[in-house]
């Protein structure tokens, strides 16, 4: 409740007065463009979203409504799916559009639905054991599909908690689920460059995935550290890639589990990250000391670009009103947002799209 509390007035001056971050990469410039705003009847709080093969797609936990538009912002399709029950699915917080126009969507309960176009639930399937981190976190970029198998985030095999020392250190990443028999193997194991193989207790992570071609990213959202995977050499580490950010906050490790000391006020995090055809990208903000020096920036979220041959881009200010990041193409190709909808007018029964772009300086 302290940090809503600090943070509020902070997002406000933020709003107000914006902010400009002065490290500096030697990677490629860009700015960023809004091309457009997207206004889709939709009420209410989202809890995920996607978009991709030219459709976008919203969804909203307290009415298990799902609604599908195009590049433009019309209405393909919209639907409400029971949140209990056989035919329900329980708090989707992951959602996947695959090229034949299917959706998969992942619930916290550790269901996994496929939707067909029309936004109807065709089948489901369950993990086979609970889910051991029942974080609420929205729009978890944690589910994703490789040569007809699931791969996700769903730690807890074994009964084993990712709350205990040296969790995953110790254990597989991800869950990789056959769909047509329901069997899943564990999968992935820990960068030798990660913080999380020491023997001390950090703040509970989350994880982000994405693929490209053979290539997986993955990332805990509290640690700056990105690694690569070759999923066609049996999931084997390539490298890690360490955020370039001098102001990313964390709460140091500890071998007692006492969690924060008072001196953070934010933690950063890593909210978004996108597989690219030579490298990837990220969202993150950078958080804030509880008593921060006078010359740190007001923290808000941005785009980082990391090329394979040139490295980081400049980190791009996002809008501050930016709730998360659906999707994110290469340079001069169109990408879209999700403005929170807490500042949207009240009554406007609205959500707000921005249709974004990156130009080079």
């Amino acid at each position: 409740m302290k940090v809503k509390t600090y943070l509020f007035p902070i997002l406000v001056i933020a709003l107000l007065s914006g902010s400009c971050n002065l490290f500096q990469s030697s990677g490629d410039q860009y700015e960023l463009v809004v091309l457009d705003t997207l206004n889709i009847p939709f009420a209410g709080d989202i809890h995920a979203g996607t978009y991709a093969h030219h459709t976008g797609l919203i969804y909203n936990y307290q009415t298990g409504e799902y609604l599908k538009f195009d590049s433009s912002g019309n209405v393909l399709a919209n639907n409400k799916i029971p949140i209990k029950g056989d035919s329900g699915l329980y708090y989707v917080n992951g959602l996947k559009i695959i090229e034949n126009g299917n959706i998969l969507a992942k619930s916290i309960r550790g269901e996994i639905g496929l939707l067909d176009d029309q936004l109807n639930l065709i089948k489901k399937a369950n993990m086979p054991f609970p889910n051991g981190s029942l974080d609420l976190k929205r729009n978890q970029n944690a589910i994703n599909i490789y040569k007809d198998e699931l791969l996700l985030f769903y730690p807890g095999r074994d009964n084993k908690s990712p709350y205990d020392l040296g969790y995953y250190r110790d254990n597989f990443l991800l869950e990789k689920l056959n769909p047509s028999t329901g069997e899943a193997t564990p999968f992935l194991k820990l960068s030798p460059e990660s913080q999380y193989q020491e023997s001390l207790h950090f703040e509970p992570p989350t994880a982000l995935i994405s693929i490209s071609g053979n290539s997986l990213y993955f990332v805990f959202n509290k640690e700056p550290l990105i690694s690569k995977y070759n999923l066609a050499n049996k999931g084997a580490w390539v490298n890690s890639v360490p955020l370039e950010s001098e102001d990313f906050v964390q709460i140091k490790g500890q071998k007692l589990p006492l969690g924060n000391d008072g001196s953070v006020l934010v933690e950063g995090e890593i909210t978004n990250l996108f597989a690219l055809k030579n490298g990837f990208a990220v969202v993150y903000i950078d958080g804030l000391l509880k008593e921060p020096s006078l010359d740190k920036k007001i923290p808000g979220k941005q785009l980082q670009v990391y090329n394979d041959e040139t490295g980081w881009s400049n980190p791009i200010e996002l809008p501050f009103n930016l709730l998360f990041l659906l999707n994110f193409e290469q340079e001069g190709q169109a990408f879209y947002g999700l403005t929170n909808p807490k500042t949207v007018p009240l009554g406007s029964n609205q959500a707000q799209v921005l249709k974004l772009q990156l130009a080079k300086n």
